[in-house]
């Protein structure tokens, strides 16, 4: 019986992805609260929950990359750290990417670790729909934090909370406080993405006909689940590529490729097919997808997995597909 999903737990140590370099930040002067100007995005010089702004500092020269602090100084003692920044083109794995990036920089600041709980987040805005990703953390001393990324058209906004505040529930109507102050949506409304879809195959694709059909079935696979199960409002903000349910209709599709033309086909290509196969014979492709996107991805509710059991088949059974060694790159361009 596979097991139902809600969050999952992680340990942040030694998360399997790549940090970017960032040069040393630079101070930026300011008075009486700040504007950054490339995004419109005004930040007071205190907020309503009684923190008020102590830092403002730059990662780029032309200043578009920027982060500032807001602190409380009275108790419960808090921290609050907002970042803006350039996403570039909404590419399928932008999203997933760049908060297991902001993951890792968490863990490299811990030397004993931090348990969290991950989930997908939403904001729905006026005009856009901003996903995001969230991690609660719980640390030795007891502290709460967060931290939450979400895409914004051609900006991701990412949010850093460290509280001493012991209430859940006071916790969750700060962060609700903070999302309606900088709304992400509204970053969304600055700059959308091309509602244009553009598909770049990779040298990998061209091994054989039969691995070049299937994985141009698979990416017009999924442009087709996201056009028919993802309003517009949302696709403005990126490309969501983060659908479980997107992923296995696209390999079913890329299978399906196969089964209808039988043209001669590399050894690679046939090897990789067989494990796919044996992957939805068994009926742990969800969890195989779910192990290689570091469970960065939205579930349909009530969703069933049985990881023990796909650990158990996998050690019986070899699987040496990787999901980040891509075929295709597909995007919203930016305007």
């Amino acid at each position: 019986m596979k097991q139902k999903i809600i969050t999952i737990s992680i340990i942040l140590i030694g998360l399997n992805c790549q940090s970017q370099a960032l040069i040393k930040p630079k101070k930026i002067r300011f008075k009486d609260g700040f504007t950054h100007k490339f995004s419109d995005t005004k930040f007071p010089q205190a907020l309503e929950s009684g923190f008020k702004l102590t830092e403002v500092y730059a990662f780029d020269r032309k200043k578009k990359n920027i982060g500032v602090t807001y602190e409380k100084n009275t108790e419960p003692k808090g921290k609050l750290n907002i970042y803006i920044y350039p996403a570039g083109d909404g590419v399928e794995n932008r999203l997933r990417s760049e908060y297991l990036t902001s993951m890792q920089s968490v863990s490299n600041l811990t030397d004993t670790g931090l348990e969290a709980t991950q989930y997908p987040v939403k904001f729905s805005g006026k005009k856009y729909d901003c996903n995001g990703f969230k991690a609660d953390f719980k640390s030795k001393n007891q502290e709460n934090s967060n931290l939450s990324v979400y895409e914004c058209g051609t900006w991701f906004l990412k949010l850093r909370l460290t509280t001493e505040e012991r209430d859940s529930t006071k916790i969750a109507n700060l962060d609700e406080k903070v999302l309606e102050t900088f709304d992400p949506s509204r970053l969304t409304e600055q700059k959308r993405l091309n509602p244009k879809v553009d598909v770049y195959f990779a040298k990998a694709a061209f091994k054989d006909s039969i691995m070049l059909g299937s994985s141009m079935g698979s990416a017009y696979k999924k442009i087709e689940w996201i056009m028919d199960n993802v309003p517009e409002k949302e696709r403005a903000s990126g490309f969501p590529g983060h659908y479980l349910e997107m992923q296995l209709a696209a390999f079913d599709e890329f299978i399906a490729f196969d089964k209808k033309y039988h043209y001669k086909k590399s050894e690679y290509t046939q090897k990789y097919l067989n494990q796919i196969n044996s992957l939805i014979e068994s009926d742990f492709l969800d969890e195989f997808i779910m192990k290689e996107f570091s469970m960065v991805m939205i579930v349909p509710e009530n969703h069933e997995f049985d990881f023990d059991g796909f650990e158990k088949w996998k050690a019986k059974n070899e699987i040496e597909i990787n999901l980040n060694k891509l075929f295709y790159v597909i995007a919203f361009g930016q305007k």
